[in-house]
């Protein structure tokens, strides 16, 4: 951490001790210490819009008048307190609290935005959490509290938002603090500021005067620690790091799905155990923390079910598919030929043909250049395989410096052109970096008629025969006086290949 960091995280600290003291001093007092403590983040989050590196500058505008809404709000308490002995009331006071949370909350969004997107399953889960602890809070401690109290229906209504919002929000910050291991710091800042806002919430009601409107000092006390703590987060230079946190994989086991029913048991659990004491049925809590946590662990069991598809399908693709060049591999290409000859030999496909590709130099490019030279010119001859050949065959890796092109339904004299098309798309030379190399390729064709019986290894064998064939005629002596290419080779019967 820098000096100007460690010195705003000192002022910071000094600020919050004197203002502390300055809430033991009277009702009045904490109302002005407690918009003292707004004050801090609002000039941070100017400080942070001055910069023109800001990030996100849309999400820290709306938290900038977010807190100065809230910084209103509690200057209006205080000037009530100093003249009528009462908190504030009325459409100002809710409008500048409402305002202020909302806009808060808004411009997180887009600042967090980033974060959520790669740890949505995560931020579900401690929503989820957040939701269930708030609902115990609501249902054990401040509802039998309003009870006594002889809140009115509006004041429990939005009491009950308030601590489900600020609970969720709190599980949330935990998640951060216990993946964003670069910035555990801020993290833990915010943390500390959403347990001291939990506690406050609580303090306040359980103190309350129902006759001046007041509470005990302690819980203004509370309300002072968020305010700096959010500041305190803001300015360490870690923050940025907030948005790049690994999140560890998690898979849909029985342990996770006894977790998320346990979550979902809280709600019905409390109204059973209130029925049997005799005690009211918070319904608005049932109702409300129903709503909430469903959707909300229907949406994870989905997110779920999709990362398992995705992990099965890249076990499917490691299984069938080459990884370095992407194409089918050679189990994949067999399952296919297998299928692909018993349909033939069925009558139901108007033949089959199999073209199998050598490469002519490729040993020699790996030997002189390396095998990162090697893989270059295997991707390369993948390209232009894949842009001359006909989209309804399959083109795979067999192996090596081997490919296979499977034709379906066609005469042998569609495979013959298609390799001639291949061979003259190889024949210029490939350019790796500094290194001109030639993909030049040896072809054999084995052709399969319409209810002949083969197998794969058969029609392999006379493929690769056929290519061996033509190997050979290529670099034979007739051949390179000619200096042409040599006719494709055909149907052979199977060979072993020369060593």
């Amino acid at each position: 951490m820098d000096r100007r960091s460690t010195g705003a995280h000192g002022t910071l600290l000094l600020l919050l001790v004197a203002l502390v003291a300055l809430c033991t001093l009277g009702p009045t007092w904490r109302y002005v210490a407690v918009a003292l403590a707004n004050s801090a983040p609002l000039v941070v989050l100017l400080v942070q819009l001055g910069r023109r590196t800001a990030v996100h500058r849309t999400g820290w505008v709306l938290m900038a008048v977010g807190t100065g809404g809230l910084l209103a709000h509690n200057a209006h308490n205080a000037l009530a307190v100093a003249t009528t002995g009462s908190p504030a009331t009325g459409l100002l006071a809710s409008a500048t609290l409402v305002l202020g949370y909302s806009l808060l909350l808004a411009g997180a969004v887009p600042v967090t935005l980033p974060y959520t997107r790669r740890d949505g399953g995560g931020m579900l889960d401690a929503t989820v959490v957040g939701l269930a602890a708030a609902s115990l809070l609501w249902g054990v401690v401040l509802h039998p509290a309003h009870v006594r109290l002889g809140s009115d229906p509006a004041t429990v209504a939005n009491e009950m938002a308030l601590a489900l919002l600020v609970t969720a929000l709190t599980g949330m910050v935990v998640r951060v603090a216990a993946v964003a291991r670069e910035a555990r710091v801020p993290a833990l800042f915010l943390l500390a500021g959403m347990l001291a806002t939990n506690l406050a919430d609580v303090g306040f009601t359980l103190t309350l005067d129902p006759s001046t409107g007041l509470s005990a000092w302690w819980p203004s006390a509370l309300c002072v620690v968020p305010l700096l703590a959010f500041a305190a987060a803001v300015v360490h230079p870690a923050v940025p790091a907030l948005a790049r946190p690994e999140p560890p994989p998690r898979g849909l086991t029985r342990p996770y799905l006894a977790f998320l029913a346990a979550a979902l048991a809280v709600n019905p659990l409390l109204a059973g155990l209130g029925h049997l004491l005799g005690r009211q049925v918070d319904v608005l809590l049932f109702s409300t923390g129903s709503l909430l946590m469903v959707p909300l662990v229907v949406a994870r069991i989905g997110l779920l079910a999709r990362h398992q598809a995705e992990a099965e399908g890249r076990l499917r693709d490691l299984a069938t598919r080459d990884e370095l060049t992407g194409l089918p591999n050679r189990r994949s290409v067999t399952a296919h030929l297998a299928d692909l000859l018993g349909r033939v030999a069925a009558g139901e496909v108007a033949g089959a043909a199999l073209l199998y590709l050598d490469l002519d130099e490729f040993k020699a490019v790996n030997d002189t250049h390396g095998h990162l030279a090697g893989d270059r010119l295997l991707r390369t001859v993948t390209e232009r395989l894949r842009a001359c050949v006909p989209s309804c065959a399959l083109v795979a890796r067999f192996g090596g410096d081997e490919f296979v092109v499977v034709l379906e339904g066609v005469p042998e004299r569609v495979g013959l052109a298609l390799v001639a098309t291949i061979e003259q798309a190889m024949a210029e030379p490939v350019m790796l970096g500094d290194v001109v190399a030639s993909g030049r390729v040896s072809i054999g064709l084995a052709v399969v008629d319409p209810g002949e019986a083969s197998d794969v290894e058969t029609l392999v064998g006379r493929a690769d025969a056929a290519m061996y064939r033509a190997k050979r005629a290529r670099q034979s002596p007739d051949a390179a006086v000619s200096g042409g290419l040599p006719t494709p080779a055909t149907d052979g019967l199977p060979a072993r290949r020369p060593r």
